[in-house]
Formats: structure tokens, sequence, C-alpha cells
């Protein structure tokens, strides 16, 4: 129980920090111009000295945009990714377009049902632009095993203005898994604050194949005032070591 007040005060103070907005009350009203960027925190494995990879396929009225990933979930309770997402294969796509980044997260072992993932996620526009655009998103986040087959996570995150195309924003983000059939079948929900780029819902029914091969559908709902589209998700995951 003890455990279980610390992560319900470390979401609850992401809860709280989301209410700070650095935006002038213009910005407030601006809107995204790109899809819903899918900047994923949710490890693949918990198993370490595991090299991963995932490819997932969003499909907004707009067109179709691909995200590709390859990580290593290393000893120590680190994990590292490098990642390409945004880039629409179909679509009126006038140019190659796209966002790569660096991803680095390091995860903390309170007991066998509590842990804190600190991590970073930074990246470029593959686009040439004046200026370059670096991306930046960092988070804290709390991960909290209700039971075996629940798991509930939360905590806060601060993303600069040229990944959300408005302003430095802070906020939180927040989830579940609910697991089905143990190993086999789960459904993933989780949600990204604000009123921009990354913000909005996401869905997902995950189904694994083989221990090691990972199939996911879903949808994106996007948060209001946010720019963005509903869209399709379509997914796989593969590991060198079971999912």
């Amino acid at each position: 129980m003890h455990h279980y007040t610390i992560a319900l005060v470390l979401t609850i103070t992401g809860l709280m920090y989301s209410s700070v907005d650095y935006a002038a009350e213009s910005n407030h009203k601006a809107k995204s111009h790109h899809p819903q960027k899918r900047l994923k925190i949710n490890p693949v494995t918990d198993n370490e000295d595991a090299w991963i990879a995932n490819t997932e396929t969003n499909v907004y009225r707009i067109g179709t945009f691909q995200n590709i990933a390859v990580g290593y979930s290393a000893r120590h309770d680190w994990d590292f990714s490098l990642s390409l997402i945004n880039t629409q294969i179909l679509g009126g796509n006038k140019q190659f377009q796209g966002d790569s980044f660096f991803n680095a997260s390091k995860t903390f072992n309170v007991n066998n049902d509590l842990s804190i993932v600190a991590g970073t996620q930074n990246g470029l526009a593959m686009v040439i632009s004046e200026p370059q655009l670096w991306y930046n998103f960092t988070y804290l986040d709390n991960r909290y095993d209700v039971t075996p087959w629940l798991l509930m996570h939360g905590g806060p995150y601060i993303a600069n203005a040229a990944l959300t195309g408005t302003s430095r924003q802070i906020g939180f983000i927040t989830g579940t898994e609910i697991t089905f059939i143990q190993n086999k079948l789960s459904l993933q929900m989780d949600y990204v604050s604000g009123h921009h780029s990354l913000s909005g819902a996401t869905v997902n029914m995950l189904l694994n194949i083989t221990s090691r091969f990972q199939m996911y559908m879903g949808v994106s709902v996007p948060e209001r005032d946010s720019g963005n589209e509903f869209a399709g998700i379509v997914g796989f995951n593969l590991s060198t070591k079971p999912l």
C-alpha cells in the first residue's frame, strides 16, 4: 500500500504540472499542421539484452504514414532506440518527409509492482528547413502493476515548440494495459494531454503470434484543437527475446 501511495502521488504531480502553460493566448489557438506524431514510451519487452524492431502504419484521411524503429533493451534497465516516424507513403506527398529520433530511458524498480521510467526522445526533421528543427520530449512515467492482468502508468512530460507545433508545453501522459490472455492477448490505451500535435489517445489490441512476434491494431483519437485527425493503426513488433 505504501508503494501504491507513492505511485499515486507521482501521477497526481504530473497532473498538476499539466496546468503550467508557457504559451501566449494566441498560441493556444494554433493548430498542428502535421498528423499526430507517434512518440511511444511503452517498452516492447521487459527482457534485458534484447533487440527489438517495430513497424507501424497510420492511416489518415489525408494519407498513410509509416513509422519504423529499432531498439536495444540493455542490461541494468537501460533502453535505447532509433526511429523514423511520420513518413508519408500514400497521399498527396510532394517531397520526402519524416522525423528521426534517438530515444533513451532508464527504469528504476522500486519493488516487484512499481517502477519509474525516466526517458528522453530527441530528433530532427528529415526535410531540410531553415532553421533546422530540433525535437525534444522528456518524460517521467510511473508504472504500477495493480494485478497480474492490469498495469497502469502516468507522469509528467515536457516537449519543445518544434515538436508540439505551438510552444513549449508541460503536460501528463497516462494509460493502462489490460491482459486478457497471458502472453497472448492484451489491450493497451494511452493518452497525452494538451492541445498540440502530440495530444490525443491511442487504443490498440495486441496479439502475440509467437512469443517473439506481435501484431496490433487500433485507432488514434485526436485531442480537441490539436489539428490532428482520427487514424487507423496497424503495427508489428519483433524481438530477440519473449515479448
